[in-house]
């Protein structure tokens, strides 16, 4: 019996462990802001992701993995799955993942089309 609670309460904190602070992994003070091509997109919990080609002055190529709110939240303020597509052009900015990896935390996406997505919302017009 004490075996299969300790189970129940270890698997229990799994999702709990899981999950992070942006404090923890991000640096408000590190922004960063570039144009690129959406390559991927993953609709997951707890946070949604999407990637994004980057290229740099020195014409190399840079994956970013880019962090959204969760699918849940997103949903909420006017997202859909379909908001970010693979191909896309953006703009992005962000906050950079402490350990200097091209991983950042979002901040906004401005769209081709002028839109710019927020973890709040979607707003219409260039800002």
């Amino acid at each position: 019996m004490k075996t299969v609670l300790a189970l129940a309460l270890f698997a229990a904190a799994l999702p709990i462990a899981a999950h992070h602070s942006f404090a923890a992994e991000y640096d408000a003070n590190a922004k960063v802001e570039f144009d690129g091509i959406v390559t991927k997109v993953e609709w997951t919990n707890p946070h949604a992701h999407y990637y994004v080609a980057v290229t740099g002055a020195d014409g190399k190529v840079a994956n970013w993995n880019m962090e959204l709110a969760s699918p849940n939240m997103l949903n909420r303020n006017g997202w859909t799955r379909k908001t970010l597509q693979e191909g896309l052009k953006i703009h992005v900015t962000g906050s950079r993942a402490k350990d200097g990896s091209t991983t950042a935390s979002t901040s906004t996406i401005r769209l081709p089309d002028g839109k710019m997505l927020t973890m709040t919302g979607v707003q219409q017009g260039k800002q």
